[in-house]
């Protein structure tokens, strides 16, 4: 769970500033969630065979849907105000004025319930479903069909690491493939929702994230020869497929490429190679209200994601409802979305409705942008209308694309995605070789990770932005910012949470104090 923790301070620093952190954040987004759901699949199982379908789904219930509902709005709530203050502090807004007016700006029902985000509490919400189907299945099947050959594989991914981790590899790259998904975890916003599953792309993340918590499910029947697993190997596995595969990773990780699929596809182009080319945006705003800007003024800003500038770049009204704007990018892939009003938020009004340019139209990814490709001469895109995909003014968009070749890009989904498992294994084996003991430490470290989980995001939000304005490396700063939201997690729940209710409701017992 520490690792989870450690991961979305990096992302923040990756986010705000780029740079090295991102082979941290890379190397741990690409397997952390797929081995938690692994290990959720072979302890729902340990539940199940125990104690029965009904009584695992009355477990599930009190220990992950209850808490996901009470515990949500409060994260909300802190995660609303962490932001709104990073946003005034990097406004030089100071520190106790940034304080009160995130607390003012509270003030809002979306403030205070979430109707359309389960923020990093999607887990949650998936094990949860996941956990229903299997109630389900379990009354319309008395034996699952697939039990025989999925035993069979397991043992052999547990017996014979290559020939057993090959096939596991091949089965995950061949559905993320077929999936067209990047990264397990998922590809748009609505994968957090409460009814993720009306949305394509979190439908894709549910399967793929269910495949491993399958997976786990039948570790548990071959768990006697988990103890005779060699990280070694799965390790030597992983290093191998990835040899031939990081170095069109590392210009991705090491730039701020919207994917890196670009890299792939341009390789052995090194990333934004050649001179900055001047690129002029367009957009018609003529019917649409224009709202205020920095000054007051009516403004219309352009953010490019690359930029990492929620408020974006402030255009210039040139008449007829027309507003430019014209930056020099290097030669590489981007993309952007026009906003309303200056909003120094992610979230919020203001910017492009995403359900029209997003899944279907032109728009790229989780962010529902448009795309294009900056080559070696300067380029105008064309005149965009508010939330449109087309060129409002008749003309060919140059050199701007929203359709890419499916098969390369499976291709590259496959061999992306094919060190996971490996990775998955090798982690788990790790641990059960290396920390499968009696320890009064490890044992209060687990005790308290589900706590930690709930409480961390809006730390690893509020803390680095203590340090945002200071003169200290990224280096120095994620470390201290680690320290520190490392230090209130356990502190607060050693002192509050551990010999509380809260305690009780989380982990289903409470943990008296120790007596002298």
């Amino acid at each position: 769970m520490l690792l989870g923790v450690y991961f979305h301070i990096a992302a923040f620093h990756y986010a705000i500033y780029g740079g090295f952190i991102a082979l941290f954040v890379g190397l741990v987004h690409y397997f952390r969630m797929p081995a938690f759901f692994l290990i959720s699949g072979f302890f729902g199982a340990l539940l199940y065979y125990r104690k029965g379908s009904r009584e695992m789904f009355t477990n599930r219930v009190k220990r992950i849907g209850l808490p996901l509902i009470f515990t949500l709005p409060p994260i909300h709530i802190l995660n609303e105000f962490s932001w709104k203050f990073f946003e005034l502090i990097r406004k030089d807004h100071g520190y106790i004025n940034s304080l009160m007016d995130s607390i003012k700006s509270l003030n809002t029902l979306g403030s205070f319930i979430p109707f359309e985000v389960t923020h990093h509490l999607w887990f949650l919400n998936f094990l949860m479903t996941i956990s229903f189907i299997v109630f389900i299945f379990d009354k319309i099947f008395i034996k699952n069909p697939f039990q025989n050959i999925s035993m069979m594989l397991v043992k052999n991914i547990l017996k014979m690491p290559w020939i057993g981790t090959l096939i596991f590899s091949l089965i995950f790259g061949l559905i993320m493939s077929i999936l067209v998904k990047d990264m397990p975890q998922g590809s748009g916003s609505q994968w957090a929702y409460w009814f993720w599953f009306l949305f394509p792309s979190s439908i894709k993340s549910f399967i793929s994230f269910s495949f491993f918590y399958y997976v786990g499910w039948q570790v548990y029947h071959c768990k006697d020869s988990l103890n005779n697993l060699s990280p070694g190997r799965y390790f030597l596995f992983f290093t191998i497929t990835w040899i031939l595969f990081i170095t069109l990773l590392l210009p991705h990780l090491l730039s701020k490429e919207p994917s890196s699929y670009e890299a792939f596809k341009s390789f052995p182009k090194k990333a934004n190679e050649g001179e900055p080319q001047k690129v002029t945006f367009l957009v018609d705003m003529g019917e649409n209200e224009v709202m205020s800007g920095l000054g007051g003024l009516p403004a219309v800003y352009l953010s490019v994601h690359q930029l990492g500038n929620p408020s974006g770049q402030k255009m210039k009204d040139i008449g007829g409802g027309i507003w430019s704007i014209t930056l020099k990018l290097k030669p590489g892939v981007y993309d952007y979305k026009f906003r309303n009003g200056l909003h120094n938020e992610w979230s919020g009004s203001g910017w492009e409705n995403g359900k029209t340019i997003g899944e279907g139209g032109c728009g790229y990814d989780r962010h529902s942008n448009r795309r294009f490709r900056v080559t070696n001469e300067r380029i105008t895109l064309g005149v965009f209308c508010w939330s449109e995909c087309d060129d409002c003014l008749g003309n060919t968009i140059q050199n701007a694309y929203f359709q890419e070749n499916i098969i390369f890009k499976r291709i590259y989904i496959f061999i992306y995605n094919f060190g996971i498992p490996a990775l998955v294994l090798f982690s788990i084996s790790f641990f059960v070789k290396f920390f499968n003991k009696d320890s009064k430490t490890l044992k209060y470290l687990s005790d308290s990770s589900y706590w930690i989980y709930i409480i961390h995001l809006p730390l690893t939000i509020f803390i680095p932005s203590l340090f945002h304005k200071s003169d200290l490396s990224i280096t120095l700063k994620f470390i201290i910012s680690s320290i520190i939201v490392t230090f209130i997690c356990f502190f607060s729940y050693h002192y509050f949470v551990r010999n509380t209710f809260i305690g009780e409701f989380l982990n289903g017992r409470k943990f008296p104090p120790k007596k002298d």
